[in-house]
Order: structure tokens, then sequence, then C-alpha cells
């Protein structure tokens, strides 16, 4: 881990939006994949996932 200590303010800055950038990039690619397994998941049971998501919502 870098010595934050030694950064200017606006390198910080700078430093903190390509943090956020990186996260929300990875969180998408997660949403992504976790959709990828849960079809998976609904087809090997014989169901879509639409079906099965049908069902939740109308609880």
């Amino acid at each position: 881990m870098a010595d934050l200590s030694r950064y200017s303010e606006e390198q910080l800055r700078s430093l903190r939006k390509q943090v956020e950038q990186e996260i929300e990039r990875r969180r998408k690619e997660n949403i992504v994949h976790a959709r990828r397994e849960l079809q998976a998941i609904a087809e090997r049971y014989g169901f879509a996932l639409s079906d099965l998501l049908e069902e939740v919502r109308g609880r």
C-alpha cells in the first residue's frame, strides 16, 4: 500500500475518483456474473430466471 501522506490533495482526489470508478466497474461486472450464475441455476431446474423472479415479486 502506498504512503498516502506523500500525495498532494489534488492527487488524492484523483486517486479517489479512480477508485470509485473501479469499484463501480467491478460492481457492474459482479452483477453480470451473478445473473449468469442465477440463470444457470434456474435452467438446471427447468425454469427461466424471469419465472422465478416473477414468483418472488408476486409475494
